[in-house]
This record gives structure tokens, C-alpha cells and sequence, in this order.
């Protein structure tokens, strides 16, 4: 059937006890999705409406003057016959905007455009470990573009340690293995928000593992399955849900590794436990085979945050000890990493998301649990500035579906 190419909401304003709140064909405060090439008019000419005009923003209830009008018209007085505000969505559309009130704070709630772009930009933070302490399974997501707090995404189909591969593409994140050596695969859909489901599983059950993806293949590096190590790689096709195939081996059996990406390479970085090794391993994404030396590290150490653009790579913080440094590499050329600058909290096991531009280091242990996001501009170097916070205080894998590997 095809899509209609308009559709109209209708909006009521109701009191369900924590103040007046948006219902959108009913329901409360509605979670929308639209699609480019349509029109969503939002009408508001129940009576309720009165005081209550409804637009759109690029950040909740329009902060920062980010009231979004691209595309928007308005008709009439809210609450009176003929007034709506509508939205044509295009591929030009924010991937994400929040709908509000001009008047009141807290009515309204997000709006995914699917499909608008191809410069993808969400992060999201999967499980980790909390003050409980326990192994958690929510999914948090945030706009890399736009500063600002974690929100809920789901939840993972289990609860996951602070070591886990992520494997991402532009559409699918793909979470695999954790603590006590599983061999488990989810994943989400980076557009939509909801529940993960299960993709398959790891030639081998292992935590601690590492991911590193393009816009076909991902790929799953070391990890230990107790009491030892491991040195496999697999790989998974993101598109085709499926269980893992054998890639190769690491250069040495080891874990906690920090990854970066560019669409043809895959980098590993350092090694969790001692001797702490600074080695930064390689592979070619497509090309099934064992990793070879890059370089090194400006420092020795694993459990580090590490995200990418399509040139240049990102390792932040870490242990032995509670690291602050950002190192970064120029993903094409083999060689030593350099000094980036620092993190505003010095931590380990954080995570990496990034767009083609912007790098944000979520969560970690400091060594009390972590809910900060830092960010820097990955062309540039200088020290990390605050993006927003987690709703938790949690380690946890961490990825994006606008990273360097699929730009």
C-alpha cells in the first residue's frame, strides 16, 4: 500500500497528575517516528489546547533558542477550529526533534525522523556495571551533535558487563559477548528506539572482547573466556543476522582493547592486563586474516574508550592505575600514536561513540562509577570538554551508527 502523504494527529492536553501533558491520538505524550516525503499536520483544535501551541526543537523544550520552523507552518489559535502546526519532513530533516509547548515545560516528547540522512548521529550505551554492583541491561542513547543528557533507548535481551564487543553499522548496533564468558550477539536498530533482539552468537563465549565495524561487516577481537585470554577474531555480516565466522587471530591473546575504525581498517589498542601493552594491532575490515603490528600507544594500558573518523582514531583514558590521556593515530598510516590531550575525569572502562566530527566518551569507573559523557572534536587536539551525563552511573560498551568506519 502506498504511504499516504499526509497525515494529521489529533492533540488533546489532559492532566494525569504530574501536570498538563500532551496526548497524541490518545496517547500520552506520544513517541513518534516519521518518515521523509510526508507531511504530519498536528491539530489542535480541541479546546484543551487553549494556551498550549505546539512546535518543534532540535533539544528538549527548546533549549538554547534550538526551536526548529524548517518545513513548520502554523494555522489559527490553539484550542480554536482550523489551528494545527505542521511538518513537512524531508531527507534534510534532524534526525531527531522533540515536540513542545511555547508555554510550558515538560508537555511534550521526541520525534525520530528514520531515514532522513546518511550522516547518522546517535550514540548509545549498552549495559555495564552500576554501584549495585550488578550487571545491567538498559540501552541509553544521546544526539553526538547536540550537548546534552542520555536518554532510554530499551533494553538489551540480558545484562551486560563493562566489557563487551560492540559492532555498529549505519542501522544496526550489534552487542557481543560479556562477563562470565557468553557467546551471546544483540542487537537494535540505531532509528527507532525499543528492545534489542538476538542476532546470534560468537564462535566462542568471551567478555572483555572488542568491535570494529563498516556498513557490511563486523568485527569481534580478544576477550577471555576464564582463566585465559583469547586471540580470536570473528565476523558477523551486520545486515544478515547469523551467528559469528572465524576472521583470524590477534598478534597475542589478550583483552580490554580500545578500537577505532575507517571503512577499510580496524584497530586494537593496548591490552588490559599486565604487562599492560601500548601494541596498537591492525586489520583489513574485509579481508579475512590475522592482525598485524601498527604501532604503539603513547602509554601502556587497556580498557580505554576508543571511537573514530574515517581518518583519524581515538583512545581515551584507561588503567593500570586511573588514565586521563587521549592518544589518537591517523588510522591510514602504520605508526605511534600521539598526544590528543586529556579527559575532564580520569576513568576506565568508558566507551567511545562518535560522528564524523565529534567523539563522546561515556560512563567509566573513576573508580567509583561514572555518569559522565566528555567530547572533543576528533581534527582537532586539545582537552575534553562536558557533553551531558548518563541517567546511571555505569562502565559499559558503548557505539554509534555515525562512526568512522562507515563514512
Amino acid at each position: 500500500m502506498a504511504r499516504s502523504l499526509t497525515y494529521k494527529l489529533n492533540i488533546t492536553v489532559v492532566n494525569p497528575g504530574s501536570g498538563n501533558k500532551y496526548y497524541i491520538d490518545g496517547i500520552l505524550q506520544s513517541y513518534l517516528t516519521l518518515f521523509p516525503g510526508c507531511t504530519y499536520e498536528f491539530n489542535q483544535d480541541d479546546s484543551t489546547n487553549g494556551g498550549h501551541p505546539l512546535r518543534f526543537a532540535t533539544q528538549v523544550d527548546a533549549a538554547n533558542s534550538s526551536e526548529y520552523t524548517t518545513g513548520v507552518t502554523t494555522s489559527g489559535t490553539p484550542g480554536s477550529a482550523t489551528a494545527f502546526t505542521k511538518i513537512e519532513v524531508t531527507s534534510d530533516t534532524p534526525y531527531q526533534l522533540y515536540y513542545y509547548c511555547t508555554n510550558h515545560s515538560g508537555m511534550g516528547n521526541t520525534i525520530d525522523c528514520v531515514g532522513v540522512s546518511d550522516n547518522k548521529d546517535r550514540g548509545c550505551h549498552f549495559g555495564g556495571e552500576d554501584s549495585s554492583p550488578a550487571y545491567t541491561n538498559s540501552i541509553e542513547y544521546w544526539q553526538i551533535s547536540s550537548l546534552g543528557n542520555a536518554l532510554d533507548f530499551g533494553d538489551l535481551t540480558r545484562t551486560v558487563s563493562g566489557g563487551a564487543a560492540v559492532m555498529a553499522n549505519n542501522i544496526k548496533g550489534c552487542v557481543a559477548g560479556t562477563s562470565p564468558s557468553t557467546d551471546t550477539i544483540d542487537s537494535i536498530v540505531f532509528e527507532t528506539r525499543g528492545n534489542a533482539i538476538d542476532f546470534g552468537n560468537l564462535t566462542v563465549g568471551r567478555a572483555s572482547a572488542a568491535g570494529v565495524a563498516n556498513k557490511v561487516r563486523g568485527v569481534c577481537a580478544g576477550g577471555r573466556a576464564a582463566p585465559v585470554q583469547k586471540n580470536e577474531i570473528d565476523f558477523i555480516t551486520i545486515p544478515s543476522a547469523g551467528n559469528a565466522t572465524d576472521f583470524g587471530d590477534l598478534t597475542s591473546a589478550k583483552r580490554g582493547l580500545g578500537t577505532a575504525a575507517s571503512p577499510t581498517r580496524g584497530l586494537f589498542s593496548g591490552e588490559g592486563d599486565s604487562p599492560n601493552s601500548a601494541q596498537i594491532d591492525y586489520i583489513t575490515i574485509m579481508t579475512a586474516g590475522n592482525s598485524a603490528d601498527f604501532g604503539d600507544l603513547t602509554v601502556g594500558r587497556g580498557f580505554m574508550g576508543g571511537t573514530s573518523s574515517s581518518t583519524r582514531g581515538l583512545f581515551a583514558g584507561g588503567e593500570p592505575g586511573l588514565s586521563n590521556v587521549i592518544d589518537y593515530v591517523t588510522i591510514a598510516t602504520l605508526g605511534n600514536a600521539t598526544d590528543f590531550g586529556n579527559l575532564t575525569v580520569a576513568r576506565t572502562l568508558s566507551g567511545g561513540a562518535s560522528n564524523n566530527t565529534r567523539a563522546a566518551f561515556s560512563g567509566g569507573s573513576t573508580p567509583s562509577y561514572s555518569n559522565v559523557i566528555d567530547y572533543v572534536t576528533i581534527g582537532s587536539t586539545s582537552n575534553a570538554t562536558d557533553f551531558g551525563d548518563l541517567p546511571t552511573a555505569t562502565t559499559g560498551p558503548t557505539g554509534s551508527n555515525g562512526h568512522g568506519g562507515l563514512q
